[in-house]
């Protein structure tokens, strides 16, 4: 049990938060989010023992001696644990940005909305962590009701409520895609856990069935991850949601999601009657994902749909290390140390517009103008995301894209092999987003302002954006022991 020490200290927050929501004088809600914060920080440094922990002897008693339900159920491997720290990461650094906003738009709910967050980012853990189709299927539940009620959060403004609606419908069509595919599995095996699963469909006559199932499945993955042609709703929810939601939105459901996505398909359909399928659909929806994104970033005014079709784009550079998990020993350690470097830039980038639009009002990319002279801080910490998030080097994001290629590279992507032509999509695509993203550079440093006025940070903002830069840098300047310690955690991943 103790290796749930992480997904306790969520849902306990979560609890917390609920308490003082509903406590006759709500007391210390400012505390809450700082309290909160710091738990979830050092929840990660828990986790990240853990996560080293399962690699050794001792680690392996630990988890011989948990219950035989539990482990059926959840997967107590150290690729897990990443993910759970990757989880409490995300947690902490939102309840960090989101104080200020709270605080001056909505007092009188912060609590509740804290501790839905704390709730999803116990699903997003649990998602990374399960490996029975019923676990599954509640840990994306969890996620989904609490990404609803987030994106719904600001109930009044119609922008939110539109949002909402159009996130709640897409998202119970996918989940019912995907409850589906799960029926069929089961019809089909008898069997819930995967490895079961990866036994029942080893032999012939299965037929076109599983195919269809694991399409089905995929069809409920990807509108999580944001997979085109189930993009629709992005754009929309992180434009009329709350900023801090948007943010949380952006990182936290994709990056589960995409955990779970390849230790579902490399465990329970690596047979190739199924896995031809699936990995057709992904290649093609990796490569399509990424350049729709790109391309139509380019032209869009507000800057929260920008993030939202970067956000597209940056889950298609992830589908590639999905797409090569059976391929390659390197793809679930690219997949990880992408999802790190992502957790940190793009949560930066989100920081920075939180802040902005807390003293502003404003979402639209014109108001950005000469921000450099009215805020340095804010501007030069957009430039050196947006470097990262285009991936240009020694970033971080440089180091998360250079790690997919090679494990894509390792696949088999040999000269003129469809593989090869994606990974030049890939580094086409890179150089697309440098447009947009330097774009908004552009105008902070090189536009006049409409006024002189200057932009202050708040505290708790300004923390989670000197966090978001100091994690970001660490990748860069401490690249070796990190990203070793990622890979060793992640090749003992579905074993």
């Amino acid at each position: 049990m103790v290796y749930l020490i992480p997904e306790f200290l969520l849902v306990l927050v979560g609890a917390v938060g609920l308490v003082i929501a509903f406590a006759p004088s709500r007391p210390r809600l400012r505390a809450y989010s700082l309290v909160g914060g710091l738990t979830c920080f050092g929840g990660a440094v828990v986790a990240g023992y853990l996560a080293y922990l399962a690699t050794t002897d001792l680690g392996a008693e630990l988890a011989a001696t948990a219950p035989g339900y539990l482990t059926t159920t959840l997967a107590l491997d150290p690729f897990s644990r990443v993910f759970a720290v990757l989880s409490l990461i995300v947690c902490g650094l939102t309840f960090l940005l989101s104080k200020e906003y709270l605080e001056t738009r909505m007092q009188d709910h912060q609590p509740e909305l804290l501790a839905v967050i704390a709730f999803a980012a116990a699903g997003m853990s649990f998602l990374g962590s399960a490996r029975e189709l019923i676990t599954i299927w509640f840990s994306i539940e969890l996620l989904s009701v609490c990404g609803y009620v987030l994106a719904a959060f600001t109930k009044d403004d119609e922008r939110s409520a539109e949002a909402a609606l159009k996130y709640f419908i897409l998202g119970t069509a996918s989940s019912a895609f995907m409850l589906f595919g799960l029926s069929y599995v089961y019809g089909m095996t008898g069997r819930l856990d995967l490895v079961g699963i990866m036994e029942a469909t080893a032999g012939d006559g299965i037929g076109v069935l599983l195919p269809t199932a694991a399409v089905l499945m995929l069809v409920g993955f990807g509108f999580k991850v944001a997979m085109v042609p189930f993009h629709m709703w992005c754009p929309d929810v992180y434009e009329g949601a709350p900023t801090p939601v948007t943010a949380f939105l952006s990182v936290g459901p994709k990056l589960a999601a995409l955990a779970a996505l390849a230790r579902v398909f490399s465990t329970a359909f690596p047979h190739e009657v199924a896995r031809v399928a699936w990995e057709g659909v992904l290649f093609w929806g990796a490569l399509i994902t990424m350049t729709l994104g790109n391309v139509v970033a380019i032209k869009q005014s507000n800057i929260k749909r920008m993030l939202a079709y970067s956000s597209i784009a940056h889950a298609g550079y992830m589908l590639v290390a999905v797409l090569v998990t059976l391929r390659s020993d390197l793809a679930l350690s690219a997949l990880a140390i992408y999802a790190f470097a992502y957790v940190f830039m793009n949560l930066g980038a989100f920081a920075v517009v939180t802040s902005f639009s807390n003293r502003t009002g404003s979402d639209a990319l014109h108001s950005y103008n000469g921000l450099a002279r009215r805020s340095p801080y804010l501007a030069w910490a957009w430039a050196f995301f947006a470097l990262s998030l285009v991936g240009l080097p020694p970033t971080a994001g440089f180091l998360g894209k250079a790690y997919i290629i090679m494990a894509a590279w390792d696949a088999g992507a040999t000269w003129n092999s469809p593989m090869f032509w994606l990974l030049v999509v890939l580094v086409l695509n890179s150089a697309i987003s440098l447009a947009y993203y330097m774009g908004v550079a552009g105008r902070m440093f090189f536009k006049p302002p409409a006024h002189d006025d200057p932009v202050p940070v708040g505290g708790g903002v300004g923390t989670a954006i000197g966090l978001c830069l100091a994690g970001t840098l660490l990748m860069v300047l401490a690249a070796g022991p990190i990203i070793g310690a990622i890979q060793n955690g992640a090749v003992f991943a579905l074993r």
